[in-house]
């Protein structure tokens, strides 16, 4: 393979349009840089969140360097994103004050975290470089206990180390510069491939950018939901997709005075009645499409108890929820986003009837999808010691 220049041009280097590599067989790959020193977006964010490694560059009083690689998670406080790295356990020569890094950050916190993903194919390079302010925040500082929960979540690893008992590396006042190679948008940052990086990295959003969605990737995230495990292998459940905008449009009136209904007997005032129930319109009208989960019982063992009959029922219902977990993983690895509404659960016919399915469909769910406007505030998870009631 032949460069002209390194493919891995960034900020400072005199080429503000990128450089052009030649890989094998002579195939032209463009190196685009994106605009630099302005707050993260959200496609940068959500490229952070699903890496699990990246390389923090830091200086001392001096200028002297040092890099080094480090586990690390984003945060959300006082309306901005944040960068979170522990300080482990695993073994170290010095005390953890005593780590370059602790060192660098105190004489000069301005500091620098790349991450990237490499693979032969150079058209599919990309990295994201965030500079900002490092600090040290002890335990039972404001925001501490937060980070120390998601830096657990996202690594298991932590659960069994005390990294709640010493201070954690945080880093503000973000500015991005982000890279990837040409012939993909800017929201098609590769995505992780790695079964932990998908299940963790998966979010539910609610706001989409107006960009088509190849029917392609569809077709193939119902293909993976077909493979969910089911009741004696019948798989009862089947996929309506609407892309049309008419019937998206036919498909929220129809829905709205039950939607309105269930909200207010939520006993909340008219008027936050009235903007939930835009959101959940909006949602549905600016989604490139959506998928709507049916629960299909036609096909199910026919058993001549009562009590065995509603258990069957109960299979197949536990069962659709295991197909849409697949479905929603192959969408973000496919780099689509997805959110699951219940709203149909509500108003099954109103469903049924309004988009023409069969009888014996009984909608189950709502999945708008397309590519993510913005990054959605991410809620924390349970802690492992908390998910296991029991293990003996």
């Amino acid at each position: 393979m032949s460069v002209l220049p390194s493919p891995y041009v960034g900020p400072g280097t005199g080429n503000p349009l990128g450089a052009v590599a030649v890989g094998g067989g002579g195939r032209r790959v463009e190196a685009i840089e994106m605009q630099t020193g302005r707050a993260p977006t959200a496609e940068e964010l959500a490229f952070l969140r699903e890496r699990r490694v990246g390389r923090l560059a830091t200086v001392d009083a001096a200028g002297a360097p040092a890099v080094v690689p480090i586990c690390f998670a984003v945060v959300e406080g006082e309306g901005e994103a944040a960068i979170v790295s522990a300080l482990d356990e695993k073994p170290k020569r010095v005390p953890v004050e005593r780590l370059r890094r602790v060192r660098h950050i105190r004489e000069n916190p301005e500091v620098a975290l790349v991450v990237d993903d490499y693979v032969e194919d150079w058209r599919r390079l990309a990295f994201v470089q965030v500079r900002g302010r490092a600090r040290l925040v002890e335990p039972g500082e404001a925001g501490f206990a937060a980070a120390i929960a998601t830096l657990r979540s996202k690594y298991p690893q932590y659960q069994r180390m005390a990294v709640d008992e010493r201070p954690l590396i945080r880093i503000e006042g973000l500015t991005a510069t982000s890279w990837r190679g040409s012939g993909s948008e800017v929201s098609d940052l590769p995505r992780p491939t790695d079964l932990a990086a998908i299940v963790q990295g998966r979010r539910s959003v609610r706001a989409f950018a107006a960009r088509p969605v190849d029917a392609e990737l569809i077709r193939q995230a119902i293909a993976m939901a077909g493979w969910a495990p089911s009741p004696h292998g019948r798989q009862p459940w089947r996929f309506a997709v609407v892309e049309r905008q008419e019937r998206k449009l036919a498909l929220a009136d129809a829905m709205a005075a039950t939607w309105q209904a269930q909200l207010a007997l939520d006993g909340q005032e008219a008027a936050i009645v009235q903007i939930r129930l835009a959101k959940s319109r909006e949602r549905l009208l600016t989604a490139p499409v959506l998928i709507v989960p049916c629960l299909y019982l036609a096909k199910l063992d026919v058993y001549p108890d009562a009590d065995r009959q509603a258990a069957e029922t109960t299979m197949a219902i536990q069962s659709i929820g295991a197909a849409i977990q697949n479905l929603l993983l192959a969408l973000y690895a496919a780099g689509l986003d997805g959110g699951w509404m219940c709203a149909p659960l509500f108003c099954p016919d109103v469903v049924r009837d309004t988009l023409g399915l069969d009888a014996a469909l009984i909608p189950h769910a709502l999945i708008p999808v397309g590519y993510a406007a913005k990054d959605p505030v991410r809620r924390d998870r349970l802690p492992l010691d908390r998910l296991i009631t029991s293990w003996e």
